[in-house]
This record gives C-alpha cells, structure tokens and sequence, in this order.
C-alpha cells in the first residue's frame, strides 16, 4: 500500500510541478489524465476496505492524492473523523471536510481553509458562520479565532512586486479615467494591501449574486459598485496589475472589468492598460478573455473563443462569432489556453 500511494504521489507532483511552470503538453495531459483514471478507483477501494489508515506514512503519501476529487475527500474526511485521536488529526479530518465542500462549490463548515486577503488571514465563506465555534468545538478544535490569529502571527511579510519593466503610455481610450503620473507611480504596502481587500469583497458579491447564492443582491447594483469602484482605482492608483500589486490583486480587478459591460469605455481603457503591462501567463490569458468581450461589444468577431453561446436544445456551446476558426489553437496555445474544443466541453451539460 505505501508503495503503490508513494508511486501515484511521485507521478502527481512531478505534474503539478510542470503546471507550475508552463501548461502541460497533450502527451502530458494523457498521462495524467491516465494516472487519475489509475488512482482514483484504487483510492476508493483502500477507503471502502481499509477505512482511514492508520498508518502516519501512509495517511501522507494518502491526503495529497485526494485533491481534485471532492467526493472522495469527503468520505475520507469523514472516516478521518471519526478514527481522529489527536488535536492533528482531528485538524486533518475537518480540513479534508473542508475542501472538499468548497471544491464542490459549497462554503465549508469548519473555517479551516483559508487565503490571504491585503496581508490578513482569511477564511473562504463559511456555512452558518455564528455557529462555526460550535461545530469546531464538537470536532475537538479551538475557536476559529484562535487559529487565525495563529496563523496570521506565522505569516511571512508579502513580498514588494517587481515593478513596471517599462513606463505605462496613457493612450486616449484612457483619458477620461486616468492619468501618466497614477500609472506609473508604485504602489505603497498599505494601498495594496487596501485594494486588495477591497477587490475581494467585491469579487465576492459579484460571485455570489453570479451564482444566485442565498441572500446575494441584484447583480446589477453589484456591477455598479465593482464599476464605480474601478473608476476610483483607475483614477488614483492606475492598473494594479500584477508588476504593480500582486496576481490575485490583479486577476480580482480585471474579473470585475470584466464584468463591467454597461460601461464598454472602461472596459476598451483596462484592456489598453492590461495590453502594456501584462508580465504573467494569466495576465495574457486575461488580456484574451477581454478581448474577445470588447471585440464582440464592437461589432468585431472575437479572437480566442473565449466567449460562447449556449444551445439549451443540443446541450451544446459555440463561439460567438470567431475570427479565423481554423487558426483560434495556436492563438490559444500561444497564452496557454487550452484547445478550443477542450474549452467547449467545460460547457457542456446532458440533455433533459
């Protein structure tokens, strides 16, 4: 069992390591694909025959090899708890809980699974958050105050961004919304860690009211808040873009540009303003998918197919209006997306 749990792990993180590095070939991709058609099945039968294993080593070689499978997860977190006999593994037991309910889209219930929003430890959304203490309590764990603080005490400084390789032009498209000297002056620790607070919580709302969450407002005073308050950053600070800020920063605020599509003029500006200072692979990517909006909001066909339409008939998504089909692969390859044909399948649902 150790053996074959070490195997699949050595094969999963030399993946995860290229990922790190650059999207994986389509040889690669078979393989991995493989590998997960390989393991999983083995995963579930040593959880239905061997319960959660009791084994240190082998509960390590086990845990990693349960992301991206949310199922899964949640059964072994539940086996976990209840063979759990320490502070540790009752900790392990919740937080496999835990991502498992937010990989399947739902918030988590114990608050173990957190990010770093501006500098401050946060959870991702918890479900019933005014009884969360008790849950935890039930489980053998602290109040969730107590692990935060612990965490945000252990948490490293965030490093200074690179910095502009090159001055940002101000362009006409821009006028109206920025300046030379906001584009170009860097960024203070504490106005980006304020942005990105701010970004945050708008991503949020704007996710929330996307999904129709309980209790999420009218995505149309959401849009406006997100708009008015991209004028605002646009206005006093420029772009944030991943030089200036940082990548979740970044990829926050072009998100809410990207849905900023009663206002096309700030839409055209932040695509300008992404065009000259993008210095990351999905910043690139990003830079397509508001494209391809802009291009269709003018009249023009897009470039990348990024955007679809939905046949709820066939149970089917096509490109809106795509420029040279038989050419969209190597654009998208050339940014590490994805073949356009994989993409549409990401849309794709059964039919009634």
């Amino acid at each position: 069992m150790q053996r074959t749990l070490t195997a699949y792990q050595t094969q999963s993180t030399g993946f995860a390591t290229i990922v790190a590095r650059r999207p994986l070939t389509p040889t690669e991709e078979k393989q991995h694909d493989a590998l997960a058609a390989e393991a999983s099945p083995y995963l579930q039968r040593l959880l239905r025959t061997v319960g959660w294993p009791s084994d240190a080593q082998i509960r390590s070689a086990l845990v990693p090899l349960l992301g991206g499978q949310p199922e899964l997860q949640w059964c072994a977190g539940q086996a976990a708890l209840q063979e759990a006999a320490t502070p540790g593994d009752r900790k392990q037991a919740v937080r496999l809980i835990d991502q498992a309910l937010i990989a399947l889209g739902g918030p988590q219930r114990y608050g173990t699974v957190t990010k770093v929003v501006g500098g401050q430890v946060k959870p991702l959304p918890i479900d019933d958050p005014a009884h969360v203490d008790a849950r935890r309590a039930a489980a053998g764990l602290p109040p969730l105050a107590q692990d935060l603080t612990e965490l945000q005490a252990a948490l490293p400084p965030s490093p200074a961004p690179p910095g502009l390789q090159r001055p940002v032009v101000l362009h006409q498209v821009c006028e109206s919304y920025t300046s030379q000297e906001a584009l170009n002056t860097p960024l203070t620790t504490p106005q980006r860690d304020m942005l990105a607070r701010q970004a945050d919580q708008l991503v949020e709302q704007d996710q929330a009211s996307r999904f129709g969450q309980p209790g999420a407002r009218s995505m149309a005073v959401v849009d406006a808040e997100s708009t008015a308050w991209l004028e605002t950053v646009l206005s006093k600070f420029g772009w944030p873009s991943a030089n200036r800020s940082d990548p979740q920063l970044a990829f926050n605020a072009w998100l809410l540009a990207q849905h900023a599509d009663l206002t096309r003029p700030l839409q055209a500006c932040v695509l300008d303003l992404i065009g000259q200072q993008k210095s990351t692979q999905l910043e690139a990517q990003n830079l397509a998918y508001l494209t391809d909006r802009v291009r269709l909001a003018q009249g023009q066909e897009q470039l990348y197919g990024t955007q679809v339409t939905y046949d709820d008939v066939q149970g089917r998504a096509t490109p809106s209006r795509l420029a040279d089909p038989l050419h969209v692969n190597e654009r998208r390859a050339r940014i590490g997306l994805s073949s356009i044909e994989d993409y549409l399948k990401l849309f794709d649902r059964p039919r009634p």
